[in-house]
């Protein structure tokens, strides 16, 4: 399209010089005794049959010919279009130029005006010369333009690009920190911090009315712990211990575990809780939460049992779990500004870490509101009996029956 337009301009200049009326012998004029203060009247074909004579000849016309013009707005039409580089424009206008003045160069029209512009001050230069120094100085003017708006262009299209790259960083970087911070805080957390602009002095926290704690430990696992040489000063020892605590962390990737969260590992201690979902409290159907936020938790640590002991296995160790579970009302909430940290708080979760303290390894120990769910939910409860709870007094306790169930009560 840039092309046939330029094609075409440039042709409508170079078909009007053509078509303009050339005086083949402008000293016939002397032989009619024809000056400039003559009127031409009446019909001059009758007294000159071989003259066509031009308007533009005339003594009263003394602006530029109309295929000037014409030159004027083909060079023009060249540098209008942004989008072409300024090698082709360059090149199109070089290209326009020459054919212009070569025309002009060839035609005895400018020959003529020449004639008749003797007493201008100029008129040492032939009229051709400048008319074609005019488009000269008028190509180069256009292709400074061109020069600058192609310059102009590409600084707004690197800074595009370079605005583009930096908001890609910032878009990988936000992903970076939103996976480094869900490494420590629960998702939905992680989100409330990336997506609000709180202060130091602003409190995270949410209340839910039902929520199941475990303590999952292994108290045999400080008899093992042994800072010898042997050991390389406890370090295959911790060596060990973290691959349990990875074992058991792979466990949460599980979509079956999905609403489960780990709150903290204290020493050889598993600490989650499930059901901590903010906003989705629902009244209508808490029964069947209730069930299920216990029940999944009886779940996990069945889970938790089976992977334990394909290490012992493999490990030659006889490592043993000792779980206490209880559900109900907790605050959960996030404590530090620098180092921040995800926590619950509450009866609920005092009691959990009780029933792991006053449990039996190998078996999940449960308070009696707790095991009543779980019997709700088809699972089968053996009481203890009366079990002092420090700070609780004397409270009735259940075990869970489990395919990993070992140890008396």
């Amino acid at each position: 399209m840039f092309l046939v337009s330029v094609l075409l301009i440039g042709a409508c200049a170079v078909i009007n010089l053509f078509q303009t009326y050339v005086i083949q012998d402008f000293s016939i004029f002397e032989d009619f005794n024809i000056t400039k203060s003559q009127n031409l009247t009446g019909n001059v074909t009758d007294l000159m049959p071989d003259l066509i004579v031009s308007p533009q000849l005339f003594p009263d016309v003394d602006s530029a010919p109309t295929y000037l013009y014409s030159s004027v707005l083909t060079l023009a039409s060249i540098s209008v279009f942004l989008r072409a580089g300024y090698v082709l424009k360059l090149f199109l206008t070089g290209l326009a130029l020459l054919t212009h003045i070569a025309l002009f160069a060839s035609t005895e029209i400018f020959n003529e005006y020449h004639k008749r512009d003797l007493d201008n001050e100029f008129s040492m230069f032939p009229y051709a010369a400048k008319a074609g120094l005019v488009l000269v100085f008028l190509a180069a003017l256009l292709h400074i333009l061109d020069r600058q708006i192609e310059f102009t262009s590409r600084t707004d299209f690197l800074w595009k690009d370079k605005l583009k790259f930096e908001q890609e960083e910032v878009e990988t970087m936000r992903g970076i920190n939103k996976i480094l911070l869900e490494n420590i805080l629960p998702a939905h957390v992680a989100e409330h911090f990336l997506t609000s602009v709180a202060s130091e002095e602003d409190l995270y926290h949410e209340r839910y009315s039902s929520i199941a704690v475990m303590f999952a430990s292994i108290p045999n696992y400080k008899e093992f712990y042994d800072e010898t040489d042997v050991n390389k000063q406890g370090l295959e020892c911790l060596r060990l211990l973290n691959e349990i605590i990875c074992d058991f962390d792979k466990l949460l990737l599980k979509p079956k575990f999905s609403c489960i969260e780990k709150i903290k590992t204290i020493g050889s201690t598993y600490m989650i809780a499930s059901g901590l979902r903010p906003g989705k409290e629902d009244q209508t159907d808490a029964n069947t939460k209730e069930e299920h936020t216990v029940a999944i938790l009886v779940e996990f640590a069945i889970a938790l049992m089976t992977i334990l002991d394909q290490i012992n296995r493999e490990s030659f160790q006889r490592f043993k779990l000792r779980i206490g579970l209880s559900h109900g009302p907790v605050i959960a909430g996030v404590v530090g500004a620098q180092k921040p940290q995800y926590d619950i708080w509450g009866n609920t979760v005092n009691v959990a870490s009780r029933m792991d303290s006053t449990g039996v390894m190998g078996r999940i120990h449960v308070t009696d509101d707790t095991a009543k769910v779980l019997m709700n939910a088809g699972y089968v409860c053996e009481c203890r009996g009366p079990t002092y709870v420090k700070g609780k007094g004397t409270l009735t306790t259940y075990f869970v029956k489990t395919p990993n169930s070992t140890g008396g009560l």
